[in-house]
């Protein structure tokens, strides 16, 4: 059951072409990931799936009814901001239990959700919570109405690594658990991975790929070949010359390289023959998945759909 359909979405700002063209779905039951980087369109596609703007062009339907000024929508929509701004001198629970009556929901369900995202500072003033707390005081505050769907805004860019990691972890349970479906736009794309079944990569205001991440991966060659050696640095400058390399990651202990479609066996010939020449040590030598960033970067590459 598809509970967003968005179909040739186009908007303008002025002279800015935020979207353009954008088609997307959303499944019941998924977690899926719009991705892209800051400016890609994200923020405006989710404001038109919201009903809080008007597209110049194509049409939406959410729960299949049009949301363009539809309240009744929003009621059975959870809603995360990137930065989350609540009044800063209310406590945590009785903030909550306002917000209860507004939804005409028992109070009771406030402390519910506190538990539920595991947040206990009840006494405490909105003000004096972490950026970590916060985030978890968001999501309660969007889950007291018990939505059909949580659209998550850019929710880790403001969080430290740990906290992201938490957030991650917190939505997996409430997907698990309490059957949400979440639709999350993130430019930040390697813990995203952890969570997301399925994904829409965005750019310059239209979708290039979407669907489930090993559809995505299997569809896009997105294979990496994993080289472990003593030097990393130098063996990367030598394997950027190779033509058949179109991507590179580096860390510690090696490298990880996207080749073009079906090269990835040069790599076993050509590694030996750098490692000598630079007097490098190579640990091993796989073939493996390509990471979300780097499956991202193919796809833009690539230039989306084929």
């Amino acid at each position: 059951m598809e509970l967003i359909v968005a179909e040739d979405l186009a908007k303008r700002y002025g002279k800015v072409v935020a979207v353009d063209g954008l088609n997307l779905k959303v499944e019941k039951g998924t977690i899926l990931g719009l991705i892209g980087p800051n400016g890609a369109g994200k923020t405006t596609t989710i404001k038109i799936i919201l009903g809080l703007l008007r597209p110049d062009r194509g049409k939406v339907s959410v729960f299949g009814e049009d949301p363009w000024d539809n309240p009744e929508i929003r009621r059975d929509i959870g809603i995360i901001y990137e930065k989350a701004y609540f009044p800063s001198h209310h406590k945590v629970l009785d903030y909550m239990q306002r917000t209860c009556r507004i939804f005409g929901v028992p109070e009771s369900r406030a402390r519910e959700v506190l538990e539920l995202v595991g947040l206990n500072a009840y006494d405490r003033e909105i003000k004096g919570l972490s950026a970590g707390m916060l985030q978890k005081f968001a999501i309660a505050h969007a889950l007291i109405h018990e939505p059909k769907l949580i659209i998550a805004d850019e929710p880790a860019s403001n969080l430290d690594p740990e906290s992201r990691s938490n957030l991650l972890d917190l939505i997996l349970k409430l997907h698990k658990e309490k059957d949400v479906t979440f639709l999350i736009s993130s430019h930040i794309l390697p813990e995203l991975s952890r969570v997301c079944d399925s994904v829409a990569i965005i750019n310059n205001g239209k979708v290039l790929a979407s669907g489930l991440l090993t559809e995505l991966f299997d569809k896009y060659s997105a294979k990496t070949v994993r080289v472990t050696t003593n030097k990393p640095e130098v063996f990367a400058d030598e394997l950027r010359k190779l033509p058949y390399v179109e991507r590179m990651t580096i860390d510690s202990r090696g490298v990880s390289i996207i080749t073009a479609e079906g090269t990835e066996s040069n790599i076993y010939e050509d590694a030996p023959r750098i490692a000598k020449k630079i007097g490098a040590v190579i640990m091993g030598i796989e073939l493996g998945t390509a990471s979300l960033e780097q499956l991202y970067y193919k796809v833009v590459r690539e230039g989306g759909e084929k």
